[in-house]
């Protein structure tokens, strides 16, 4: 792993910890650590999202892993 990334990736978690009082919600295209049960319940209408998923891509054709890993993992 490069440098810089492995710096990244052990500071996100202390600011991921010192935003998590503002239910702050990671931009998708950018690095985070936050586990997925966590930004699940960040996300109030993911429900409704998963619902419109279903109606619309019910065969999962615009799924992939990211979104397997962390919107459809069971919540723990």
């Amino acid at each position: 792993m490069e440098a810089g990334l492995a710096r990244r990736k052990k500071v996100l978690p202390m600011i991921e910890k010192e935003l998590a009082p503002f239910h702050a919600r990671p931009h998708w295209g950018k690095l985070f650590t936050l586990a997925p049960a966590t930004l699940q319940s960040r996300y109030e209408k993911l429900a409704d999202f998963k619902q419109l998923v279903k109606e619309f891509d019910p065969k999962g054709k615009f799924r992939n892993d990211f979104l397997a890993t962390n919107l459809y993992s069971a919540l723990t």
